[in-house]
């Protein structure tokens, strides 16, 4: 269908002429509207690559969701951040929580909120950098001023039962979930969230019913395909779980998320050396995928191979500074190494500084700080 597509597009732009960067643009909001990404970041792409460019910035807000959606975080932050709206900033914001850059993530945020103080997502991205804080009563009052900027914002909704979650208050949180879904039936993330957290409760025949019923409302979402594939995975189900991963690839098939789990599904099968084939792969799309190289690195420990693990987790961390657990993986690498204390002392300080509590409890028992 997608290939169709391509090539229908192709003769018609043959026939109408260049398309300009506002009439690419739109043609990427329909196409993303029925579920063809790949062919949306087509037409977004091809918009900024015109001679025109698309000085408004919208074109880049819109891609820069897209990519957020794809977990492409670090592209995302870099297209966001050429549109000048309170919308952009707050996805900046997201994105720069997923990448663990919280202070940053706080700056856009509030940002956000100054450009439009109205911002209901504003306030709820806001809500959610306190929560990984774990500022709880602070993430609460910011959740309540978005839902009272907007008694109906699922968004609100999702954030504050993600703020329950985080307080270990798992029963308040599913009554956040379901009420965010109850908004918005097509509120991808609560129902990631919602199906998570069944999980993490041992009812994965439940997560599979919701996330399939959120797959319904939401056909091509990679984020629920990717929770569904991990029920499974709790359920002893390898096969199933490899066919979400499969279904995803049909539909982007360069998505390197998805390639780096069908690496871990592998490794965790004892298929060591098609797992970093896995994940070499995702490296051959995107070269500075830090977490490729930690999951070749993981691989290459349960293979026993630790020097070579040791390598491949100090690629990662050359390309990503914000991830305490390469840190911790190496602390225990050198850790098994003569002579390696002051490197395995070093690398427990790294993880310590970015809030690893392990990393800090190994510190403070041999009186070190950080």
């Amino acid at each position: 269908m997608l290939a169709v597509a391509l090539a229908t597009t192709a003769v018609a732009q043959e026939e109408e002429g260049p398309l300009t960067p506002a009439q690419l643009r739109e043609k990427g909001i329909k196409a993303e509207k029925i579920g063809l990404t790949e062919l949306a970041e087509r037409y977004y792409r091809q918009a900024l690559e015109s001679a025109e460019g698309d000085p408004t910035g919208e074109t880049q807000r819109l891609l820069g969701i897209l990519m957020e959606q794809k977990e492409y975080f670090d592209e995302a932050v870099i297209l966001l951040n050429q549109s000048n709206t309170s919308d952009a900033l707050a996805h900046q914001a997201f994105c720069l929580i997923q990448m663990r850059l919280l202070d940053s993530a706080s700056h856009c945020a509030q940002r956000a909120i100054e450009m439009d103080t109205a911002s209901a997502l504003a306030k709820s991205m806001m809500a959610y950098v306190e929560t990984e804080r774990d500022q709880h009563i602070s993430a609460i009052a910011w959740a309540n001023r978005a839902l009272r900027s907007n008694p109906k914002f699922a968004r609100g909704e999702n954030v504050m039962g993600y703020i329950q979650y985080r307080k270990g208050n798992h029963p308040e949180a599913m009554r956040h979930f379901k009420k965010a879904i109850q908004l918005d039936s097509t509120l991808a993330d609560a129902y990631y969230n919602l199906g998570s957290l069944y999980c993490l409760r041992n009812s994965q025949d439940m997560a599979i019913k919701l996330l399939k019923e959120g797959l319904r409302r939401n056909p091509r979402n990679i984020r629920l395909y990717t929770a569904l594939a991990q029920a499974y995975r709790m359920k002893n189900a390898d096969d199933k779980a490899m066919q979400c991963y499969k279904q995803i690839l049909e539909y982007d098939s360069l998505h390197t998320p998805t390639l780096n789990r069908i690496g871990t599904l592998l490794c965790s099968q004892g298929h060591f050396d098609q797992a970093i084939a896995f994940h070499k792969r995702a490296l051959s799309i995107r070269p500075n995928d830090a977490a490729a190289y930690k999951y070749i690195g993981k691989a290459y420990i349960d293979w026993g191979q630790y020097d070579k693990a040791i390598q491949s987790f100090i690629r990662s961390t050359n390309i990503c500074t914000t991830d305490p657990e390469t840190y911790m993986y190496l602390a225990e690498l050198y850790g098994k190494q003569k002579k390696g204390e002051r490197k395995q002392q070093s690398a427990y300080k790294k993880a310590a500084r970015l809030g690893d509590k392990d990393a800090q409890t190994w510190l403070v028992k041999r009186g070190i700080s950080w």
